[in-house]
């Protein structure tokens, strides 16, 4: 054999290596996320297997257009002549089904003898609403839609509101541009993973990557009309399985979190278009409703936040239930930022229980309206609420 042979064996000896490697390097990147996925799936003890996540219990479902012209999907469950409306205004990259749970717990609830309704909707850009019809959104254009859904569907009667993350802004909003509405109405809040002011300066991972979102993606789109990322898009639609995988380890905070929920995160996060997640950067990194926390003195208030939360860290929430004054505080330990998810009969039983401040005053005829010049409850004191993990079907529990 020539030596020129030789090094052209060589050669091709090297490129077939380099080629198996690469293969093979292709195949345990796209293989073992799946291989690990289902392995996870199979192996996680899921008491939430059969719950139908994409048929909820409801009782009529609308499309109402915003004053956008945008379609927002609605649902309701319950009689629509109520005595107490309880409307659910859920977060950033979520949709309606994130109070799945919650939604069942008001519905099938009986509070002396006053009948509760749930009103549900997706935020524009968001499950099954409209696309966003510019590249940004503010909070008080979620404001103006929440305006919008209640004027259509929940038009009279006494609400609680309940916000998840920026929907917690948005309700916060909404009390300062519709504040005569407000304090007729509005006889209760809740916020989950929320925040009054100061986003901007978390210095957490998830956080930092949403400022580098708005200082580079951003101005992009606003200087390119109509721009639509396809290719971004089907690449997320693509990553299922590395995408579920990193859902559970980045969106919960206990270590084996049921593999139905992980595959409820990864859907409504996979469903945000890009043009929303970018849409939204600037109003959740620029919001600052703290002068406007005196409108809810008075009111019945839950404030919940996950202990793990790298959001709207735990800090957040505990400045917001101060400026409420006569709030109820509840960290929930081994949570991360979806605690009405993660332990859905803990969140439920705390809101219901709310709820029953809210029932009692309507039933006594002193319904509080935010303002009013009333002896503040109590205080709980702020303490760490350790919850077991066993206990999602069944009301709080606290251990040592």
């Amino acid at each position: 054999m020539s030596e020129k042979q030789s090094r052209r064996r060589r050669g091709l000896a090297i490129a077939g290596g380099v080629t198996g490697g690469v293969a093979v390097g292709a195949a345990l990147a796209w293989g073992v996320p799946r291989y690990l996925a289902r392995r996870t799936r199979a192996a996680s003890s899921d008491p939430y297997a059969h719950e139908p996540f994409e048929l909820p219990p409801q009782r009529s479902v609308f499309t109402v257009e915003s004053s956008d012209g945008v379609p927002i999907h609605v649902e309701t469950a319950g009689p629509e002549d109520a005595d107490l409306t309880v409307v659910f205004v859920h977060g950033y990259m979520q949709d309606m089904a994130t109070f799945y749970f919650q939604r069942k717990a008001v519905a099938e609830a009986d509070r002396a003898g006053v009948s509760l309704r749930a009103v549900l909707y997706d935020q524009p850009g968001h499950g099954r609403s409209g696309p966003l019809p510019r590249t940004e959104y503010g909070i008080e254009d979620l404001a103006g839609v929440l305006n919008d859904v209640l004027a259509a569907v929940a038009p009279r009667g006494p609400l609680v509101l309940v916000g998840h993350s920026m929907g917690g802004m948005t309700i916060q909003v909404y009390a300062r541009l519709y504040e005569q509405d407000f304090r007729e109405r509005v006889k209760g809040v809740a916020f989950f993973s929320s925040s009054m002011a100061g986003l901007d300066t978390v210095e957490t991972k998830p956080m930092r990557a949403l400022r580098r979102l708005r200082r580079t993606v951003l101005p992009m789109l606003q200087q390119v009309a109509g721009w639509t990322p396809d290719l971004i898009e089907r690449s997320r639609l693509l990553a299922g399985d590395l995408g579920w995988l990193l859902t559970r380890r980045a969106a919960f905070g206990h270590i084996d979190p049921p593999a139905s929920l992980v595959t409820l995160v990864e859907r409504m996060n996979r469903r945000t278009s890009m043009q929303s997640i970018v849409g939204y950067a600037r109003a959740i990194l620029d919001h600052d409703e703290t002068a406007t926390m005196p409108l809810f003195t008075g009111l019945p208030a839950l404030v919940v936040v996950g202990d793990e939360d790298l959001l709207t860290p735990p800090e957040h929430s505990r400045r917001l239930a101060a400026a409420l004054g006569g709030s109820r505080f509840a960290l929930i330990a081994e949570a991360a930022h979806s605690p009405q998810l993660e332990y859905p009969g803990e969140i439920s039983q705390l809101l219901l229980e709310m709820i029953d401040k809210v029932v009692a005053e309507i039933g006594n005829g002193s319904a509080m309206s935010a303002g009013a010049a009333v002896t503040q409850p109590e205080r709980e004191p702020e303490r760490h609420r350790r919850w077991s993990p066993f206990s999602r079907h069944h009301g709080p529990r606290l251990e040592p």
